[in-house]
């Protein structure tokens, strides 16, 4: 791997598949995430290290993440994007919520060089491991001079941060940045970067040095409409519990548009009374809170449920921020 303008690619590891060993030998469909460390990984994959370094931030599920582990990663990336013999930062993460993780960063950002995730849907000692395969495609688009942002590198294509998401558990086929298109493609004469149409993320967001000293992510809960929902489960969130925080915020994964039905919307609007941070989105993969939703409780948001709730918790940290400053 040629090192461009002689820096070095700096890799994290959190876990997740791509760390994963089977417990079976008879049977590598079924194993742990996260037991292997970088080192590990790396020998595994027999990648050349001459011109990296590396280090373990977690090995965990990543189903598991959590904010002391995104916080130590957001230390992690920082610190290295500040080294100036670094070029690229690239994380190996689990599949379920690496776009989370993706969209954290890069709302946490904008970043002076290029952030990349990878990961796999196989464990690393499956006999048909792609972990390897996709942590070599990371690392040679990595190298990529016109490289910047937040991508996720997966089944030789590149993915945005703010498109990419999981929409399959098929082996090949997990992410997909929809209409919006991938960022890069691996072609036989390598990487070639893809024009891409990024809108604006108008995201009130807190700095990091908040960020990093938050003890308690905002309390934020997801809830799909449906055909049949009621409107208990918003209620029951609005009780206080003993062993939980209050509730600051709640995404609705509407129908359609971003719809819901009219006893929905009285409970959300209770819960708004209440101080409650109401976003609407879409339960649709690739659908969009539109206007022609019509609705009267809660904000539209033009983002998969997911990202909105990292965006909401985000959102709020904001506002803590500002009000300590008051």
């Amino acid at each position: 791997m040629s090192l461009k303008n002689n820096s070095k690619t700096v890799i994290l590891g959190t876990g997740g598949t791509i760390a994963g060993t089977r417990n079976d030998p008879d049977n590598p469909n079924i194993y742990n995430s996260g037991r292997l460390g970088i080192t590990d990984i790396l020998a595994a994959a027999s990648v050349d290290v001459s011109g990296l370094e590396f280090q373990d931030v977690a090995q965990i599920d990543s189903k598991n993440i959590s904010l002391p582990v995104w916080q130590d990663l957001l230390k992690a990336v920082t610190q290295a994007q500040q080294r100036s013999d670094v070029g690229a930062v690239l994380i190996t993460h689990g599949t379920d919520t690496l776009e989370e993780t993706a969209f954290l960063l890069h709302a946490l950002g904008p970043w002076p060089k290029p952030v990349l995730l990878t990961c796999a849907m196989k464990p690393a000692d499956h006999p048909e491991a792609d972990g390897p395969g996709n942590l070599a495609d990371a690392l040679a688009l990595a190298d990529n001079p016109g490289l910047s942002g937040v991508h996720v590198v997966f089944n030789a294509k590149a993915h945005h941060a703010l498109h990419v998401q999981k929409t399959s558990t098929d082996v090949l086929q997990a992410f997909s940045s929809g209409e919006q298109g991938v960022s890069a493609l691996k072609t036989p004469a390598g990487w070639q970067l893809q024009p891409l149409l990024l809108a604006e993320l108008l995201l009130e967001k807190p700095s990091q040095t908040w960020f990093l000293q938050q003890s308690l992510w905002p309390r934020v809960e997801w809830l799909t409409h449906h055909a049949a929902s009621t409107p208990t489960l918003i209620q029951a969130l609005l009780q206080p519990l003993d062993s939980a925080p209050p509730l600051r915020g709640l995404v609705v994964a509407g129908t359609g548009a971003g719809t819901v039905k009219p006893s929905w919307q009285s409970a959300l609007q209770l819960a708004m009374a209440l101080g409650v941070e109401v976003w609407l989105t879409s339960r649709c993969t690739w659908g969009r809170a539109l206007s022609q939703a019509q609705q009267v409780a809660g904000t539209l948001v033009d983002l998969p449920p997911a990202k909105a709730c990292v965006a909401l918790s985000l959102h709020l940290m904001a506002q803590d921020e500002s009000a300590s400053a008051a």
